[in-house]
């Protein structure tokens, strides 16, 4: 019996030092407006940053009606619509390049993008 107190004693006199040896956490109301529910809890971009000008170039994505710049294309070759399904044949004076994933239907003539056809690859 007389263990069983000490035990008891003891216990007592060591569980409220614990309690306060634990930071406490306090967030403000801004902090956590500040993030959204998509939020992973980490604040550090991990997009990859292009560090060379090549690089920079390999990032952009042409539009309808841009310049065509086979140098600004990523993955850049051009493409013969009988072996890939999804493309048509072109019409005089144009071609069909990859960029990245896309398939571009250029234009000879002046070179710019008539037609794009994304993920195709």
């Amino acid at each position: 019996m007389n263990k069983v107190i000490a035990t008891l004693l003891a216990a007592a006199l060591v569980v409220p030092f614990a309690a306060e040896a634990q930071p406490v956490q306090r967030h403000d109301r801004a902090e956590q407006a500040r993030y959204n529910q998509h939020d992973r809890g980490d604040r550090h971009d991990r997009r990859p940053q292009a560090t060379s000008p090549r690089q920079q170039h390999q990032i952009h994505r042409f539009a309808r009606g841009d310049r065509f710049d086979r140098n600004r294309a990523a993955n850049y070759r051009r493409l013969d619509h009988r072996q890939v399904r999804r493309l048509s044949a072109p019409g005089r004076n144009q071609m069909w390049v990859r960029s990245g994933n896309d398939a571009l239907l250029v234009s000879l003539r002046n070179n710019t993008v008539q037609r794009i056809v994304p993920n195709i690859f």
